[in-house]
């Protein structure tokens, strides 16, 4: 009885222009066929003759890094852009005999290092998982001009894990949307480019009132994970809660760390919990609640057992180091 996700979740854009955060930093990568640009501070000439072709911005949220790659006149070229403590390193995984970066020449497995202060990096070492139920290639332009949210939030969800800790700060300008828990108009206002955030609406769709841009927006991605996290899953003490403010049909959610309690993976379908899987990390009890409508279910320790009914909402008696297996949710 296990519960996984498929899905691997790597956004990318064919367009030229097309921009993206390094996973575990708040920098942003801007991408041309024959130009990259990190941040505000860096410029990286690449010295190819087009057209290119296929040329692809890619975030692969899976391994961490950002690809830029593309078939120059030169041949095909590959660049993998990635988070370290104190900067970003870029490896030319795919370089043809005369690739020159900034006027140098780069070979296939050559790097160059970015140091640079004001790069804070951090990576969880466990990141929890979303699917909402689609499984269509992540080309971002498409994405957008479909804009559903079950495509949206699981990368979204993952990304907003994937950044160095921001202290709590006002939601202004775009974030005021989030704050009237209205996703989709947040997420259509506060983003741009591959899930680039901004508190100002430049593309102006009358989403948002203009307000005064202050703090950092990798803010909004942080506590827009935290949000999206609250419609699946809560927690206060030894008490959780399974789809408490979940309006999807369908999904799974896996890898949910359940402070002092464990592990938990869940499915749903129809809008009903049909399954869960707590890995315990303590012994002791802890209360599970259920969403509205459901009352009981059944726990077992092993997928063979016939296993026993428990109320929802009453105290469960768990052992450290033990899996719970648990289904056939009743009203």
């Amino acid at each position: 009885m296990k519960i996984s996700i498929r899905e691997r979740l790597k956004p990318f854009s064919h367009t030229p222009g097309a921009g993206c955060l390094i996973p575990g930093t708040c920098w942003e990568i801007e991408a041309f066929p024959a130009l990259v640009r990190l941040g505000k501070k860096y410029e990286i000439a690449l010295h190819v003759t087009g057209p290119v072709k296929d040329f692809t911005l890619e975030q692969d949220l899976e391994k961490n890094y950002v690809s830029v790659f593309g078939k120059a006149q030169e041949g095909f070229y590959r660049l993998q852009f990635q988070g370290k403590e104190g900067g970003i390193e870029v490896t030319a995984v795919k370089a043809p005999k005369l690739f020159l970066v900034n006027g140098s020449p780069l070979l296939a497995n050559e790097k160059l290092f970015f140091a640079d202060e004001e790069v804070d990096f951090f990576l969880p070492k466990i990141c929890e998982r979303l699917s909402l139920g689609v499984s269509k290639a992540q080309d971002w332009d498409l994405v957008l001009r479909r804009f559903d949210l079950k495509e949206i939030l699981p990368v979204l969800y993952c990304l907003g894990q994937k950044l160095p800790y921001l202290k709590p700060q006002p939601l202004c300008g775009t974030g005021k949307l989030l704050e009237e828990g209205n996703l989709e108009s947040f997420c259509r206002a506060a983003f741009s480019k591959l899930l680039v955030p901004r508190f100002i609406d430049d593309q102006h769709q009358g989403l948002a009132l203009p307000g005064i841009a202050a703090g950092n927006p990798c803010f909004l991605l942080q506590e827009a994970a935290s949000r999206i996290r609250s419609l699946f899953f809560c927690q206060e003490n030894s008490r959780i809660s399974l789809l408490p403010a979940c309006s999807f049909d369908a999904g799974r959610m896996t890898k949910i760390q359940a402070n002092g309690i464990g592990e938990i993976d869940i499915e749903w379908a129809s809008r009903t919990l049909r399954r869960a899987v707590l890995r315990a990390s303590f012994t002791g009890e802890a209360i599970l609640d259920l969403p509205k409508g459901l009352r009981s279910f059944r726990v077992r320790t092993s997928p063979s057992q016939r296993g026993d009914r428990h109320q929802g909402g009453t105290p469960l008696m768990m052992e450290s180091g033990k899996t719970y297996f648990f289904d056939r949710f009743h009203k």
